[in-house]
């Protein structure tokens, strides 16, 4: 019976002590610079929530990005990405409004902040601080 007790607390002191990653750090580390929870701007004016939303025509979730001021809480943009199952997070440019899009299957691009709307911009060149999950399987 000593035998058993002590290998019960030998267990449950190795398992104790694993270090097991925080949900924000695991996602960092397999979404890149991007991510699927609340994000602030980088000076903190604005932040994006995301949520995934049935669009009727086709049938099809695709993620709605809510954009609201800080100080305010007031919503003042909204716009639809990727599908659902396609997305993999939005994040902020590190000195501008702009915001990244990830997607598994269109792969990275921006929605360009421009007189208090964010429009799709496709031929924006990504910043080298924006890192997407896939930048390591295009080496």
């Amino acid at each position: 019976m000593k035998k058993s007790a002590a290998i019960f607390l030998l267990l449950l002191l190795l398992t104790g002590c694993r270090n097991i990653p925080e949900k924000e750090e695991a996602q960092t580390d397999s979404w890149g610079s991007f991510t699927a929870e609340k994000t602030y701007s980088y000076d903190e004016k604005y932040y994006a929530i995301q949520e995934a939303e049935k669009i009727v025509d086709s049938g099809v979730n695709h993620i709605k990005v809510c954009i609201y001021e800080t100080g305010t809480e007031e919503k003042v943009f909204e716009f639809y990405t990727e599908r659902a199952r396609d997305f993999r997070g939005i994040c902020w440019e590190s000195d501008t409004y702009n915001i990244w899009i990830q997607s598994g299957d269109t792969g990275v691009y921006c929605y360009r902040y421009e007189d208090e709307r964010w429009i799709r911009d496709d031929s924006a060149e990504r910043p080298e601080d924006i890192h997407s999950k896939y930048d390591d399987m295009e080496e």
